[in-house]
C-alpha cells in the first residue's frame, strides 16, 4: 500500500491531564499526558518542576509530586482497562483528564513534541537537545508559521474533523526521513507560503522548497493532488511600489509555470478564508 496513504492513518492516542490551581476557579494548566504509541500506555509530565518552583516557590514541589501520584494512578487504570477507564480513576479532584485524542507518530517522541507544541504553553520535553542558534527560526520562517496557524484556526471552523491532518509527516524517499506537510489527507497534499511585498526572494526561494517536496509527494502517489496555497498582495494593492508590482506579478507567473511543469496545483489567494475555503475544496 502506499506510503502516503499509510501515514494518515492514526496509530497513537493520548488524553491531556489538566490541574486547576485555585479548585473551583476555572483556571487550568495542562501539566501532562497519557499516551499509547503501539500496545502501552505511558505518561509524561509536561511542565518541569522547576518553572513549577518559580510559579509557586516551594510548594512547587509538592504540585510536581501530585502531578506525578495522579499520573502513576491513571496509567496504572489505563493499562488495566483502556483510557476510557482512566478518565473516571483521576484521584484528586483538581485535576481532569481530558478525553482521548489520536495522532498519527512516528514514535513516542514525535508524540510528546505534538502533545507539547499544541496543547502546553508552559510544557517542555526535559530530554530533548537544546537548540542552538543555527537553529533558530528566521523572521520569514515565523510570519510562516503565523499564516499556517491562522488557517488551520479558520479550518477548525469550516470543517473541524480535518484538524488532525495538519503537519502530518511522509517518507518520500526510500529509507529517507520523514517531511513534514502543512496538511496531509488521503487525497491531499499541501503546504502554505507567503509573499510578501518586501521579501519577495525569500517567499519564493521558501515556495520553490516547498513545490519540490510536493512534486516528491507526487511521484510516491500520482492519484494525490499536490498544492501550494500561498498568500500575496492584489496586483493592485495600493501600498505597493511600481517595482514591488511588476516583481510580484513576474514571481506569480513564475510560480504558476512551475507548478504546471510539475504537476502541482498553485492556488493564489489573498486571505486567510480563502487559503482555508482552497484547502477544504481541495481535500
Amino acid at each position: 500500500m502506499n506510503s502516503l496513504i499509510n501515514t494518515i492513518q492514526a496509530n497513537a492516542e493520548f488524553s491531556l491531564l489538566s490541574w486547576e490551581p485555585v479548585f473551583g476557579s476555572g483556571e487550568r494548566l495542562n501539566v501532562a499526558a497519557i499516551f499509547r504509541h503501539e500496545s502501552e500506555f505511558g505518561f509524561k509530565p509536561l511542565i518541569r518542576e522547576d518553572v513549577l518552583r518559580c510559579m509557586y516557590g516551594e510548594a512547587g514541589e509538592g504540585v510536581y509530586k501530585m502531578i506525578r501520584t495522579t499520573l502513576d494512578a491513571c496509567t496504572a487504570v489505563a493499562n488495566k482497562h483502556g483510557l476510557d477507564a482512566a478518565l473516571s480513576a483521576v484521584p484528586l479532584a483538581n485535576f481532569t483528564l481530558g478525553q482521548p485524542r489520536q495522532a498519527f507518530v512516528q514514535n513516542e517522541q514525535d508524540l510528546l513534541r505534538q502533545i507539547v507544541l499544541m496543547n502546553c504553553s508552559l510544557g517542555a520535553i526535559a530530554d530533548e537537545v537544546a537548540s542552538t542558534s543555527d537553529d533558530q527560526p528566521t523572521p520569514e520562517q515565523e510570519v510562516n508559521k503565523q499564516w499556517t496557524t491562522k488557517i488551520r484556526e479558520a479550518i477548525q471552523v469550516l470543517q473541524p474533523d480535518m484538524l488532525h491532518y495538519f503537519n502530518r509527516e511522509a517518507v518520500l524517499v526510500e529509507n529517507g526521513l520523514p517531511v513534514r506537510f502543512g496538511v496531509l489527507t488521503p487525497k491531499l497534499a499541501a503546504h502554505f507560503g507567503l509573499l510578501k511585498a518586501g521579501q519577495q526572494n525569500q517567499g519564493m526561494e521558501d515556495a520553490r522548497a516547498k513545490m519540490w517536496k510536493l512534486a516528491l509527494a507526487k511521484e510516491r502517489n500520482s492519484t494525490l493532488t499536490a498544492a501550494l496555497i500561498y498568500g500575496t498582495p492584489k496586483d493592485d494593492d495600493i501600498t505597493l511600489s511600481d517595482k514591488q508590482q511588476e516583481k510580484l506579478v513576474a514571481n506569480v507567473k513564475e510560480l504558476e509555470q512551475e507548478a504546471v511543469h510539475r504537476g502541482l496545483t498553485a492556488s493564489r489567494v489573498y486571505t486567510v478564508a480563502e487559503a482555508a475555503a482552497s484547502v477544504v475544496a481541495l481535500a
